[in-house]
């Protein structure tokens, strides 16, 4: 299942079902699309692609995606590790009421 889900997200929730009636923020094929502006740290950026589970999966099975080269590469590329930068995060928005029932 999570493949499943993982489509839907990189998608943009676009095949969701969603079997509701929409309410103005979304509907079932067109979910509204959201910017999130961030300020991040190197710091923070390294700790959330460590909380993603395939990286903690395979650390927990002794598979280290996030070394010590590969965080000095990430660093490196970022500009620095005292840098802070403004990210973007796309989300999507579906919001609806309980259809009645016919």
């Amino acid at each position: 299942m999570p493949v499943v889900t993982c489509r839907y997200c990189t998608e943009g929730y676009r095949d969701l079902p969603f079997p509701f009636d929409d309410i103005g923020l979304g509907r079932e094929g067109e979910p509204a699309s959201l910017d999130m502006e961030h300020e991040m740290s190197f710091e923070g950026l390294v700790g959330m692609l460590r909380s993603w589970s395939a990286v903690a999966t395979a650390k927990q099975q002794g598979v280290d995606l996030l070394g010590e080269r590969v965080v000095k590469e990430l660093e490196e590329e970022w500009g620095g590790a005292s840098l802070v930068r403004k990210v973007t995060f796309k989300a999507f928005l579906l919001a609806g009421t309980p259809r009645a029932d016919d």
